[in-house]
């Protein structure tokens, strides 16, 4: 279990994949909670339940973490991250960001023309029986043997 807090605020434990996936998830834009849940169950690949994801959300809310705006008429709840909670976040993934590189790093791939690095997408091509990988179909046109 790991505890975070922001200056002049309360502790916050991180003790399960689904409360840390929760605040990245609160990081990248403003969210509705039955979102939060489905990008969960995706990323993480088990099932979620509401009693997972609103008491953290509204153990964050009650802190001054989060805060949350009205987004139509059923009064669904966008949440998004405070200042405090930028600041909690910033705290997490700089704990975070060296594990992070390194389940990253085996995913990454280098442009056999241009030696960028690419995360996802790419294109793979045969060239003289050796299976090369490109960012991009134009530096597979652009490679020279």
């Amino acid at each position: 279990m790991l505890r975070f807090k922001a200056a002049g605020m309360k502790e916050v434990k991180i003790n399960s994949m689904v409360k840390l996936h929760t605040l990245l998830l609160l990081n990248q834009k403003k969210v509705h909670g039955y979102e939060i849940m489905k990008a969960l169950k995706a990323s993480l690949k088990v099932p979620i339940s509401a009693s997972q994801v609103y008491p953290f959300l509204a153990l964050l809310k009650k802190h001054g973490y989060i805060n949350h705006t009205k987004a139509d008429k059923r009064d669904k709840k966008e949440y998004y991250p405070t200042q405090t909670g930028r600041e909690l976040l910033r705290k997490i993934t700089s704990r975070f960001g060296a594990v992070i590189d390194l389940a990253i790093q085996s995913k990454i791939r280098k442009c056999a023309h241009c030696d960028c690095e690419v995360y996802k997408g790419g294109h793979e091509q045969r060239i003289r029986g050796k299976a090369l990988y490109f960012c991009c179909e134009n530096c597979a046109r652009s490679y020279k043997v």
